[in-house]
């Protein structure tokens, strides 16, 4: 057992020294060893502020407002509605997405991330800062266990003119013509080309649709006066000689 203590105050002193440095080195452990300091990281993670678990009830939670950004892990917990012995839950890249699901009376086309808690088996969810995460019937036991990883993405959107969310009136807003339209954020981004303000008002009426997002960052659109571009989501990128978004 002194052993056990000799390492365990050797390893809290050198702690800080290998995060400096990188990966830690445990090879040269027992696994008794590693279970007791498992067990004593354990319960010394049990004492930081931010590091107990959560219980979240149903209802929406932003990530990085509601609980930081994190790896956490999810468990089952019976408080909404007994008649239903599951908590489904949907990770959405923002409130936009979210939003536009909610509208249509449906949640589950454009999460990133779904399914359902059942029994005691845990789920690990990587939640990043600004994401939604939506849970219904019951809630959720919650712990943090990590931290997110990075998301490498070295994309930059091109020069041109910023379009934020919303509608356009081709003709009056924007000129008409041929145009890229590239992605203009890190997140998805939804394009929508109606033929008219009447086709435009049909929620149902998915009209010509591009997405943009890391797996396609641009697209070439030709828009007619009196189309309707709609764009949903974030913010997208446009280039025409000329024009300018003011």
């Amino acid at each position: 057992m002194k052993k056990v203590v000799a390492l365990l105050c050797a390893f809290f002193v050198l702690v800080p020294t290998c995060f400096a440095e990188g990966k830690i080195d445990f090879s040269g452990y027992t696994l008794e060893e590693l279970l007791q300091i498992k067990t004593d990281l354990s319960n010394e993670l049990a004492s930081r502020p931010g590091a107990e678990p959560m219980i979240l009830t149903p209802g929406d939670y932003t990530i990085g407002e509601d609980f930081p950004a994190g790896v956490y892990s999810f468990r089952f917990l019976q408080n909404g509605d007994e008649e239903v012995e599951r908590s489904d839950y949907y990770v959405y890249e923002n409130e936009s997405m979210y939003r536009y699901d909610v509208d249509r009376w449906w949640l589950g086309d454009l999460p990133r991330l779904d399914g359902s808690l059942k029994g005691t088996a845990d789920t690990n969810l990587t939640l990043y800062s600004g994401e939604l995460l939506s849970i219904r019937y019951n809630g959720a036991e919650v712990e943090r266990v990590g931290n997110a990883p990075d998301v490498a993405d070295d994309y930059s959107a091109p020069e041109g003119t910023t379009i934020p969310k919303g509608n356009y009136t081709i003709g009056e807003e924007i000129p008409a013509g041929t145009y890229r339209v590239y992605s203009g954020a890190a997140t998805t981004s939804r394009v929508r080309i109606f033929e008219d303000f009447d086709e435009s008002d049909n929620m149902f009426n998915h009209g010509n649709e591009i997405i943009l997002n890391s797996d396609n960052r641009e697209a070439v659109v030709t828009l007619e006066d009196g189309n309707i571009l709609r764009v949903e989501y974030t913010q997208i990128v446009m280039t025409k000689g000329g024009f300018s978004f003011d």
